[in-house]
């Protein structure tokens, strides 16, 4: 099966994680990241959540999960060590159409969530559709090294150009013949 990549919008957003170990703190650190108002549900939380928390990064529940906790919540990402649980949280979020994604359990998910490269406006998603994340880790590794700030210089002059170009009576073709000479004297795609 093959996924549908998309970039998703979440600033602003209410988005659960449950589960309170180092795995729920690393999606939190990326949702946070993103602008997302993070709830986290556990009975037991690790330091670094509570860290996030006192510093009211995020809004933390120390209990177990209940019945339908996802109602209202745009995405919620499952990291226990209950399959059971998993699973019931799974079918709660499909029951009420919000998104989920259950930590090595890519049947049970509506997304999988890629490795990603940032640089400044640049975000470079990869995937394997779940079917090897150390191999998205070691490529993601791999274009970490190769992906310098020129790229970010670049989408900033890129953006810049763009908003002079969309005022123009300019054709698409010359548009895009602009940007080219632009890409190609930055010197980082060659």
């Amino acid at each position: 099966m093959a996924y549908y990549p998309v970039m998703l919008n979440i600033s602003g957003d209410k988005c659960l994680v449950v589960g309170g170990g180092k795995v729920s703190y690393r999606k939190i650190l990326s949702l946070l990241e993103c602008g997302a108002l993070v709830s986290v549900i556990a009975p037991t939380i690790c330091d670094e959540i509570l860290e996030l928390s006192k510093a009211d990064k995020v809004s933390v529940i120390k209990r177990e999960y209940i019945d339908n906790d996802v109602e209202g919540y745009k995405l919620v990402i499952v990291a226990t060590n209950n399959e059971n649980l998993n699973k019931k949280i799974a079918l709660d979020s499909k029951r009420n159409n919000v998104l989920v994604n259950v930590v090595d359990n890519k049947e049970l998910s509506t997304f999988i969530v890629p490795s990603v490269v940032r640089r400044g406006d640049l975000s470079i998603a990869i995937s394997t559709n779940g079917k090897s994340p150390l191999l998205s880790k070691m490529i993601k590794e791999k274009l970490k090294n190769e992906i310098n700030d020129g790229y970010i210089n670049l989408v900033k002059k890129l953006y810049e150009e763009r908003k002079i170009l969309k005022e123009s009576n300019l054709s698409t073709e010359e548009k895009i013949e602009i940007y080219k000479k632009i890409i190609n004297d930055s010197g980082l795609l060659k």
